[in-house]
Order: C-alpha cells, then structure tokens, then sequence
C-alpha cells in the first residue's frame, strides 16, 4: 500500500516534468457556484466570471472558461498563476503542498498523460472531478463565512449592517453585491447557470469520478436529491458521489432522507449493460450497486462548544449522533471532517483528535469486515474494509485576523506541540499485509505531518505592521460578534484569554 505522502512525492516528479507549476487539477476538477456565475478549479483560487455568452449551446463552457485556458497556458511554461497562491505558499515553505496531493489522487492520477501531452485539452476537457454549490441557503453563519454563502449570514448583515473593523468593513452586503459574489436576484428557473449545469449532466455524468455537492447547506436544496436519484436510476459504477454538510440540517427529516436515499443507493441490484458481457448467465446483466461509493464531509473546525462557536448553528451533540447514526446505518460510506484551520480550532485541536481517533476505534475495522454478497448466476461483489473516519485541516487565510499566523510566539504553539506527540503516539503502525493494513484505527503519518505544516506556518508569523492591524481586527470582531450572537468569547475560550487581552491592550 503506498502511502498518500509517497504517491504525492511520486506525482510531483512526473509534474516537474511539464513544468514546476503544473497542476491536474486545473484541468481535470472544477468548483461551480451556480447562484452567482462563478467558477475555479479548485476551492483554493478565487472565484472568477462565467460567460454567459454561447453558454446555453455549449455548457462545458462552465468549466472551460477563458481564465482556466489562460492560466492552463501560464502551468505549461512553468508560470504560477496568481490565484494558486496557496499552494504556491506552501512549496516555498518547504511542504508539499494540494496541487501534489490533488494531482496524485485516483481519479486524476490516471489521466496524466492524456492532459500532460495533448493541449487540444487545455480548451476544451470534461473534468472528472466537479463540485457544485447548487444554493446558498443554509442555517449557520460560521465566524469565517460570508453572506455571499449562508442565507443566515445574509439576513445578519441585513440586520445589523457590516462589522466596522480597522480599516475595513467586513462582510459589507454593498462590496459583496459590487464585486458580483451575492447570488443572482433571480429564482432557479430563470438560472442561466443552473440551466447549462442540467443541460451538461448527462454528458458530464458519464466522465464523472467524483460529484460533490456543497452549499450553504445542499440539504436543503430540491437539487442535492434530484443528483441522488439521478445517480439510482443511471448506475454509474465509476462514481464517488458526495455531499458537505453541517450535518445539523434544520429539519431532521432531511438528515433521514439523505439516509434512505444513500441506502438505495448502496443496494445490489441487477443492471443491464451492453457493453458488459456476464459469462455466467448468458446475457448483458452485472450485479453492483448504483455507485461505487458515497462520502460524507463535515465542516467541524473544533470539539464541543468551541466549535459551536466557530459554527454559529451548530449543536455539537446532535452532530455527534447524527455522525454515528450515518456510520451505523450506510455501509460502504466513509466521513470525512474539514477542519478549517484558524485560532480559534487551536485550543481544543486534542480533543478534535482524540474524537477522530475514537470514532476511528469504534467504525474504522470492526464493523466493516469484508463481505461477499452473491446472486445466483452472477459473480460475487466483494465489499472489502475500508478507512471511513478521515479528517484535514487545510489552513485558513481569510479573513485574516483569524489566521493562525496571529499566535506566533505564544502558548497556542505547546498546544500543536502536544497535538503532534498525541499522534505520534497513536501512530498507525500497520504492515502492509491484509489485513492488519486496514485496520485504520491510528494516525497516518500524512495527517501528522500537516499538523507540524500548519505549525510551521503559524511559527512564521505575520509582518509587523499586518499584525499590528489584524490584532486590533481581531479584538474587535469578537466583540462585535459576541454584541449581535449573544455569544461570550472569553468564556468560550479561556485559552486565548491571554491573547484577546493584548489584542484588546493593541486597539
């Protein structure tokens, strides 16, 4: 079994030879934001315009727009397009960085060639991997997101106007709207977007690896289940279909119905296909279930009510349970936790760790033994064990008086110090025989080391005179948050008490 760090280091040496700035997923992954015409490569880059003009007779212009085929051209000669400066931090920090990692992954690993060598691809190619964010619509408005994103977040800002921060306006309704990021004053079925994205579907459907569906909240949108039994009644056998979710939906009926619609899925059903002849039975029939799997990610930057906190909306018992329930009752479904990374998830990052670590205990080996399910005249589908508890933790830049460039110097870093320690010491240590390899119930060493990546970039800093305005931003936009959400930070965060006093002694 190769580890995720090796295939990286092994896909950034067949990268190189292209150029030292390429990147698949530039290509081969897109991120559509159907409320407001907005379109990137990845979640990393900014957003950018998508032409309306010849989208409704070619809707592959919604990945394929002049920007990406642009900065398609800049990767090959080896240019770094601006707006992967993430990535772009990270390689120049020593780390590996998403466009490794994202370039090494199984459903674009495979296509190398087929991108690396043929430009004819860099106008026009149908991705493998697509996120969509059909709505807006969602019941949290978390500290670092925008109205542009949580309708909760919106009917805020339209309450109590923008934060007025140090020279700045933050989540100013006005300078959303001006820089085209609020969704379009317009209902679904006027959605010039949304029109192309079902008018592309069944092309796009049959290239599909992955299908994410992102939000706000995609549980509450009519799309998110019309994917889902799309995908029932047009088996796809190549297709990993996912949703993020703040899996406290304000229904919970809707929580049951993603339920009962991923069992339908997950059943094993007899399909005809004539390109697949069955030797067995004579005919064009195969035994599979309608996709090849289901992933679940969860937005959960902390543990208990500081990360109720972070996401204002959030009951963290109800997640727990709804967590555990979804792992009980799907089957061949694995979790993965998104831990935007920023000051606040420092202080209880152990206790974030140690939940995975427990819920990796209880669901990751046991209750997933192999299993081998036959129909009569049909070979057997052999669901093998599989890791279902991941988790990341990719680093939080905006806004940036929550970056956790903010605590170098200070306590926070023993804290990430204790954190890697508590890894190393439950360090996955499995062969790579069946099955003690799969037993999934420790740390990766991956996972340890972007825990001691973000370490490094918080021991970096900031320069002064951005640190100096970021401290007094900070101060102020607890304050102001705590005012409109009748929330109490120092009581939330008795760690960072030490902190919130000098950035208040700043001001």
């Amino acid at each position: 079994m190769t580890d995720y760090s090796d295939s990286a280091q092994e896909t950034k040496r067949k990268l190189d030879v292209i150029s030292p700035s390429f990147c698949l997923a530039k290509w081969n992954m897109v991120s559509l934001h159907l409320t407001n015409g907005k379109t990137h490569s990845c979640y990393h880059p900014p957003t950018h315009d998508i032409p309306t003009e010849g989208l409704a007779d070619n809707p592959g212009l919604l990945h394929n727009t002049p920007q990406k085929i642009e900065e398609r051209a800049m990767m090959r000669k080896g240019e770094r397009p601006k707006g992967c400066s993430y990535c772009w931090r990270i390689e120049d920090a020593g780390h590996t960085s998403d466009r490794h990692y994202r370039s090494s992954e199984w459903w674009n690993s495979p296509d190398f060639e087929k991108i690396a060598f043929n430009t004819d691809m860099d106008t026009s190619i149908t991705p493998a991997y697509v996120e969509v964010n059909f709505n807006q619509a969602c019941n949290f408005k978390c500290v670092y997101c925008s109205p542009h994103l949580s309708t909760t977040w919106q009917e805020e800002a339209e309450k109590y106007g923008a934060y007025i921060l140090k020279d700045a306006a933050h989540n100013h309704l006005g300078a959303l709207t001006e820089y085209g990021l609020m969704p379009k004053k317009m209902s679904q079925k006027e959605n010039p977007y949304l029109e192309a994205f079902w008018k592309w579907w069944p092309d796009l459907y049959k290239n599909l690896k992955i299908f994410r569906m992102t939000g706000g909240e995609p549980l509450m949108d009519q799309n998110t289940f019309k994917v889902l039994d799309y995908a029932y009644a047009n088996p796809n056998a190549d297709l990993e279909l996912s949703i993020t979710s703040n899996l406290c939906p304000p229904k919970q009926e809707l929580f049951d119905k993603l339920i009962t619609s991923i069992k339908k899925l997950e059943e094993i059903q007899i399909w005809e296909d004539p390109d697949k002849f069955n030797p067995n039975s004579g005919n064009y029939s195969y035994v599979a279930p309608a996709i090849k799997h289901f992933s679940l990610f969860v937005s959960c930057d902390s543990y208990g009510k500081q990360a109720e906190y972070i996401r204002t909306g959030m009951d963290f018992e109800k997640l727990d349970r709804n967590v555990r329930e979804f792992l009980k009752k799907t089957d061949g479904t694995n979790i993965t936790f998104i831990n935007t990374f920023n000051i606040l998830s420092v202080p209880k990052l152990k206790q974030f760790l140690q939940w995975i670590l427990d819920l990796r205990r209880e669901f990751g080996s046991e209750l997933q033994e192999q299993k081998i399910i036959t129909v009569e005249g049909h070979p057997s589908v052999i669901r093998k064990k599989r890791q279902r508890i991941w988790f990341d933790i990719p680093i939080l830049h905006t806004p940036s008086w929550l970056s956790i460039k903010m605590l170098a110097g200070t306590e926070m870093e023993a804290v990430m110090e204790e954190c890697l320690e508590f890894m190393r010491e439950n360090l996955d240590t499995s062969d790579n025989v069946w099955p003690a390899a799969l037993c999934f119930e420790g740390f990766r060493q991956y996972e340890i080391d972007k825990v001691q990546r973000d370490l490094d970039i918080m021991r970096s800093g900031k320069a002064k005179n951005e640190l100096d305005i970021d401290m007094v931003r900070f101060y102020q936009y607890v304050d102001e948050l705590d005012r409109r959400r009748g929330t109490n930070f120092k009581e939330t965060f008795p760690e960072l008490i030490n902190f919130y006093e000098r950035c208040k002694c700043s001001s």
